[in-house]
C-alpha cells in the first residue's frame, strides 16, 4: 500500500521539478543538469555504512545411507525324477489245435460158412503117412529199446532296457543391469547484483552417482539320478531224466500142433462177387476260411506335466532381477495306439458232387476137387525169452544264473554359476564460483548448468546350457542255455532157435474106417463195429504273463539355502560448513568537506528534504 502512494508522489515531484526548469531533450536529458553543484550528494560519493561479509556456519544435516543386510532364505528347488514301475499283465494267446474224435460205425460183413456132415465108411486105402522129422531153424526176434539223448541248446531272449541319454538344451537366463546416464541441464537463476562491485565466492555443489558392481557366485544344485546295477542271482531249474532198466523174462505158453491127414474130395460151392456201380450226388458241405481282421487298440491316456514360462521381476530395494517360474500345468495326453491282427473263421456252405459206389451182388457156382486134411491136435509147452525195458525217472535240479537290473539312486551335485549386481553409491562435490553484487541492486538472470543422473535399466539374456536325462529304450538279446531230452528208439534183433516138424510122406495100405464129412455151405451176416478218427480243429486260449515297465515322473521339492542381500536405510548426522553472507557496520570515518553551493541549489536541497520528510510521514500514516 505504501508503494502505491509513493509512486504518484514521486511522479508529482518529477513534474514539479520539470516545471521549475524547462525540459531539454538533447543528449538524452543530460543537459538538464545544472552546470554547478547544488547538493552535497552531487559533489561527493555516498557514505558506505554497511558491508557484506561471509561467516562460516556449521550445520547438522541428516543424510540417509544404505547398508547391505544379508539373510539366508530357503528357496524351493523343484526337480523331476523318473521312477520305474513294473506291472504284471496277462495277454491272451489264441492258437488252434486239432482234437481227435473217434467215431464208431457199423459195417455189415457177409460170409459163408460150411458146417460138416459126417458119414462112416470102411475102405482099403493106400495112404501116405507123414513121418515127423524135427528140424531146427533160426527165427529173428526183434525188439526196440529207448534211451534218452540230452542236447544242449541256446535260445535268444530279447528284452528292453532303458539307457539314460543325456541331452543338452539351452535355457535363457535373463537379468537386468542398471547404469547411470548423466544429462546436462541449464536452469535459470534470478539473482540481484549490485553495481559496480562484484565479488566472487565458492558454493559447494554436491551430487551422488551410482555404478553397478557385478559379483560372480556359484551355487550347488543337488539332484538324483538312477544308475542301473546288474545283479546276478541263482534260480533252481528242476528237470528229470529217464534211465532204462532191462529185465529178462521167460514166457511159457502151450502150443497146439496138428498132425495133418489128407483126404481127396469134391464139392460144389457158390461164390458171390460184388460189382461196383458208381453214382453221383450233390451234398452240402460246411466249410470256411480264415480271414485276418485288423483291430485298432488306442494308446493309454497319461498325465503330462509342463511348466509355463515365467517372468523376471526387478526388486527396487536390492536392484536385482528375480525369475518367477510359471505355474505347473497338468494335461491329459493320449499315447499312440497300435493295430492288432487276429484270425477269424468265416464259415460257409458249399455244394459238392460226391461219387458213391454201390456193389451189386452176383452169384457163381464152382466145382472144386480138394483134399481134406484132418488135423490131429497135440499140445506142446514152449518157452520164449523176452526182455522188458522199464524207464526209471530221476529228478535233478541245476542252478541257472540270471541277471536283474536294479535302479540305484545316486546323488550328484552340479555347480550353477550366477551373477549378482549391487549398486555402489559415490558422493561427489565440486565448488561452483558465483558472483554477487554489493552496491546497486539489479535483477539478473543467469543460467546455471547442472547434471542429473538417471538409472537406465538394460535387459540382458544369455543362453545357459542345461542337461536332462532321457531314458531311451534299447533292445538287447541274451542267450539262455537249456537242455532238451529226446527218446531215441534203437532196434534190436536176435536169432532164436526154433524147431519145426516136417512130415515125410510114406506109402502104406490098410483098411481104415473113415468118416466122410460133407460141408454144407451156410451164408451168414456179421455186424462189425469199426472206429474211425476225425480231426476237429479247436481254438484254444491261454494266458501268457508278461511284465511291462513304465516310467513315472515324480516332482520333488528341495529347500536350497540362498543368500539374499537387501539394503537397509539408516540416518547419519553430518556437520556441514556453509558460508552465510552477513551485513556488518563499517567503521565511521570523517567525510571530506563538500564545496559551497549557490542559492538555487540550496533551494533545491530544501525541496528535496521536504519531499523526503513528506514521504516518510506518509509511510508512517499508512502503516498506522
Amino acid at each position: 500500500m505504501s508503494h502505491k502512494v509513493a509512486f504518484p508522489l514521486l511522479a508529482a515531484w518529477v513534474a514539479l521539478g520539470s516545471a521549475v526548469n524547462p525540459a531539454r531533450a538533447s543528449h538524452c536529458g543530460a543537459c538538464a543538469y545544472p552546470s554547478a553543484c547544488c547538493a552535497p550528494e552531487q559533489c561527493c560519493p555516498p557514505v558506505v555504512r554497511y558491508r557484506v561479509c561471509y561467516k562460516t556456519v556449521v550445520e547438522e544435516q541428516t543424510v540417509t545411507c544404505y547398508r547391505p543386510v544379508y539373510r539366508t532364505v530357503l528357496e524351493e528347488c523343484r526337480k523331476t525324477v523318473c521312477k520305474p514301475i513294473y506291472e504284471q499283465h496277462v495277454r491272451e494267446c489264441r492258437y488252434t489245435v486239432c482234437r481227435r474224435v473217434w467215431e464208431e460205425f457199423d459195417v455189415v460183413r457177409k460170409y459163408t460158412v460150411c458146417h460138416p456132415v459126417y458119414e462112416q465108411h470102411v475102405r482099403q486105402h493106400c495112404y501116405t503117412v507123414c513121418r515127423q522129422v524135427w528140424q531146427e531153424y533160426q527165427v529173428p526176434v526183434q525188439w526196440c529199446t529207448y534211451h534218452p539223448v540230452y542236447e544242449q541248446h541256446v535260445r535268444q531272449h530279447c528284452y528292453t532296457v532303458c539307457r539314460p541319454v543325456w541331452q543338452e538344451y539351452q535355457v535363457p537366463v535373463q537379468w537386468c543391469t542398471h547404469h547411470p546416464v548423466y544429462e546436462q541441464h541449464v536452469r535459470q537463476h534470478c539473482y540481484t547484483v549490485c553495481k559496480p562491485v562484484w565479488q566472487e565466492y565458492q558454493v559447494p555443489v554436491r551430487w551422488c552417482t551410482y555404478h553397478p558392481v557385478y559379483e560372480q557366485h556359484v551355487r550347488q544344485h543337488c539332484y538324483t539320478v538312477c544308475k542301473p546295477v546288474w545283479q546276478e542271482y541263482q534260480v533252481p531249474v528242476p528237470y528229470c531224466t529217464y534211465r532204462p532198466c532191462y529185465e529178462q523174462h521167460v514166457c511159457r505158453y502151450p502150443v497146439t500142433c496138428c498132425k495133418t491127414v489128407t483126404e481127396p474130395r469134391t464139392c460144389c460151392y457158390k461164390t458171390y462177387t460184388c460189382e461196383p456201380v458208381w453214382t453221383e450226388k450233390c451234398e452240402k458241405v460246411c466249410t470256411g476260411d480264415w480271414q485276418v481282421e485288423k483291430e485298432f487298440c488306442p494308446g493309454p491316456v497319461v498325465t503330462k506335466c509342463c511348466r509355463q514360462p515365467g517372468c523376471w521381476t526387478l526388486d527396487p530395494c536390492t536392484c536385482k532381477s528375480h525369475y518367477c517360474p510359471g505355474p505347473l500345468v497338468t494335461e491329459k495326453v493320449q499315447l499312440p495306439g497300435h493295430w492288432v491282427c487276429k484270425k477269424v473263421w468265416v464259415p460257409r456252405e458249399e455244394v459238392r458232387k460226391v461219387r458213391c459206389c454201390h456193389y451189386i451182388r452176383k452169384e457163381h457156382v464152382h466145382t472144386v476137387n480138394y483134399t481134406v486134411c484132418k488135423q490131429v491136435p497135440y499140445t506142446v509147452i514152449k518157452e520164449v525169452p523176452y526182455t522188458t525195458c522199464k524207464m526209471i525217472r530221476e529228478d535233478h535240479c541245476k542252478m541257472v544264473t540270471c541277471r536283474k537290473c536294479i535302479m540305484v539312486p545316486e546323488q550328484k551335485v552340479c555347480c550353477i554359476p550366477y551373477t549378482t549386481c549391487r549398486i555402489v553409491t559415490q558422493q561427489h562435490c565440486r565448488m561452483q564460483t558465483c558472483r554477487k553484487c554489493i552496491m546497486v541492486p539489479e535483477q539478473k538472470v543467469c543460467c546455471i548448468p547442472y547434471t542429473t543422473c538417471r538409472i537406465v535399466t538394460q535387459q540382458h539374456c544369455r543362453m545357459q546350457t542345461c542337461r536332462k536325462c532321457i531314458m531311451v529304450p534299447e533292445q538287447k538279446v541274451c542267450n539262455i542255455p537249456y537242455t532238451t531230452c529226446r527218446i531215441v528208439t534203437q532196434q534190436h534183433c536176435k536169432m532164436v532157435t526154433c524147431r519145426k516138424c516136417i512130415t515125410v510122406p510114406e506109402q502104406k495100405v490098410c483098411n481104415i474106417p473113415y468118416t466122410t464129412c460133407k460141408l454144407v455151405p451156410e451164408e451168414r451176416c456179421q455186424v462189425i463195429k469199426c472206429r474211425r478218427c476225425k480231426w476237429i480243429p479247436e481254438e484254444r486260449c491261454c494266458q501268457v504273463p508278461y511284465t511291462t515297465c513304465r516310467w513315472v515322473t515324480e516332482e520333488h521339492c528341495v529347500k536350497v539355502p540362498h543368500t539374499v542381500c537387501s539394503y537397509e536405510p539408516y540416518c547419519v548426522k553430518r556437520k556441514v560448513c556453509r558460508q552465510v553472507p552477513v551485513c556488518e557496520p563499517c567503521p565511521e570515518e570523517c567525510p571530506p568537506p563538500c564545496p559551497t553551493c549557490a542559492e538555487p541549489c540550496c533551494k533545491k536541497a530544501k525541496h528535496d528534504s521536504w519531499f523526503s520528510s513528506f514521504v516518510s510521514k506518509k509511510k508512517k500514516k499508512d502503516d498506522e
